[in-house]
């Protein structure tokens, strides 16, 4: 046995243990910082080959470990820019020299100029936010991040673009039946303008609608060539064999032209058959069959061949009975020519609902120098029931002259500006990163990360996409650090340098004795 071994030994056994407590102190310090993840000392033993009899002591090496994937509670704040990741994924920030860096710290500050801020002085980093596709990702690069920058403090309009208006028309009301409705929209100044919707009934199931500003007809309906039909009626049962009953509706080809389908029904003598005709031109036939209450049991659906340039339809017949009575058919089809300065008709099947349009569209103004842009309306959720008129849906996007006063962060990261209007004006999408093995990322001052050569590389996301956790706002992630178990750990790191200080003093008094023998 070697007493410098043992000497050596004893100062491993201390330095690791000075080392254990410096990461005990590191955690206790930063029991209370934001996103910090504690640090850990692992030992391994050196062990020495021993011969002859002769034992070498070795020694003990430490290894620094980061708890950087155990999530810590969650402190909840005022705060909307206090930001914590449920679940995995870090912030992306960048510092003064310009570096992308990992971070779970997010106690952000709106600064003067805009940027959101973390306590350590980092900026967040983001897409910008776009209503129709995802940001687009460089999935193992930073490319495409900006800083996220919510600078607005002058005043903003947005002119409207679109909206939706759903009503219930009262189908027990007379032909010639009025009735109006009105819609605030925003022109490029953020100026409103009343639109009046005027429905008025024209036959059983039909009605027409007229958008007006000002008393004056706004509507500009395009085009839209015929896809689908609808029949419906009765077909007497009593009828005889060879009879034939006709209807006759308008379709729309792919040029605006209107074109007139006849649809002939003739008694079998197992149901009827119906063929559709454009003119002359047969474009199907299809067999109806009836069950003895005169449900329709066959020959429901029937694609039609295309004729020229009118398109294939789709034609439905299941609101076609066979019941006693006389026979009496109508159809439907979808499908308009251009309108414009003018009404529109509106349909509805036998059941109440909206069959043609599923939308209106108005023509573009220039008012006292604005601008109101056409419009798209959605009308696909209105119906004509025996009920009174009622707007179940009615709105229109847009806003006028406001100031921001705050703003809101989703769950998935969207970054959006608040105005004393109530309205919400989405800007950024927030990014996230993660790495193969968080735990070994590179820790930096600041509570940040890098990547190392352990971590595997970043990859890039975003919030509530795949594995990505989502975002908490106005909360703030603890730190892990459990201070009962770093006062263990100290007390026990304390109680083993002692120890091993004694090791280290006992093979000091040997080496004295041995020195001594030749006195």
């Amino acid at each position: 046995m070697s007493l410098y071994g043992t000497m050596r030994t004893g100062v491993s056994g201390m330095n690791a243990q000075a080392n254990r407590l410096s990461t005990v102190a590191d955690n206790i310090a930063n029991a209370n910082t934001t996103g910090y993840k504690k640090a850990s000392t692992q030992f391994s033993s050196l062990i020495l080959p021993s011969t002859g009899g002769a034992y070498n002591s070795g020694g003990v090496t430490t290894d620094v470990r980061y708890s950087i994937s155990q999530q810590g509670t969650f402190t909840y704040t005022t705060s909307a820019t206090d930001l914590a990741i449920n679940g995995q994924g870090f912030f992306i920030v960048t510092g003064a020299d310009g570096v992308e860096y990992l971070t779970r710290a997010g106690a952000f500050t709106v600064m003067d100029d805009g940027t959101m801020v973390n306590s350590a002085g980092f900026k967040l980093m983001g897409y910008e936010y776009s209503s129709t596709d995802d940001p687009t990702i460089v999935v193992n690069g930073f490319d495409g991040l900006k800083e996220i920058n919510l600078a607005s403090g002058s005043l903003t309009a947005t002119g409207s673009t679109a909206g939706a208006l759903d009503a219930n028309l009262p189908s027990n009301e007379p032909v010639g039946y009025k009735k109006t409705t009105s819609l605030v929209a925003y022109d490029s100044q953020g100026n409103t303008r009343l639109l009046d919707y005027i429905y008025t009934k024209t036959a059983d199931n039909t009605w027409t609608v007229d958008v007006q500003y000002n008393g004056v007809s706004i509507m500009n309906q395009p085009f839209h060539a015929s896809t689908k039909s609808a029949a419906s009626g009765n077909l007497d049962p009593a009828a005889l064999v060879g009879d034939v009953v006709t209807n006759t509706a308008t379709a729309y080809d792919s040029t605006g032209a209107a074109r007139t389908l006849t649809y002939n029904y003739t008694k079998t003598a197992t149901g009827w058959d119906v063929e559709v005709l454009d003119g002359v031109t047969s474009l199907g036939t299809s067999s109806l069959t009836f069950d003895a209450s005169g449900k329709l049991t066959s020959g429901g659906a029937m694609l039609t061949a295309a004729s020229g340039t009118l398109d294939p339809l789709r034609i439905d017949f299941n609101a076609i009975t066979q019941e006693p009575g006389a026979s009496s058919t109508s159809a439907m089809v979808d499908g308009n020519a251009t309108a414009a300065g003018g009404p529109i008709t509106l349909t509805f099947d036998s059941k109440g609902k909206l069959f043609n349009p599923a939308s209106l569209r108005t023509q573009g103004l220039t008012i006292n120098g604005a601008t109101l842009a056409p419009l798209d309306i959605s009308i696909a959720g209105s119906t004509q029931l025996n009920s009174d008129f009622n707007v179940s849906n009615g709105k229109i996007n847009g806003n006028s002259a406001s100031k921001v006063i705050g703003y809101e962060i989703s769950a998935d990261g969207v970054v959006s500006l608040k105005y004393n209007n109530g309205e919400l004006e989405p800007k950024y999408r927030i990014a996230m990163a993660n790495v193969q093995s968080p735990d070994n990322l590179k820790p930096l001052p600041g509570n940040i990360y890098s990547q190392s050569n352990d971590s595997g590389v970043i990859v890039m996301g975003y919030a509530g996409n795949s594995s990505y956790g989502s975002i908490l706002s106005g909360a703030l992630e603890d730190s892990n650090v459990d201070i009962a178990e770093e006062l263990t750990s100290m007390i026990e790191a304390q109680r083993n340098y002692t120890a091993n200080s004694k090791v280290f003093q006992t093979g000091s008094e040997l080496m004295d004795v041995l020195v001594n023998l030749k006195r």
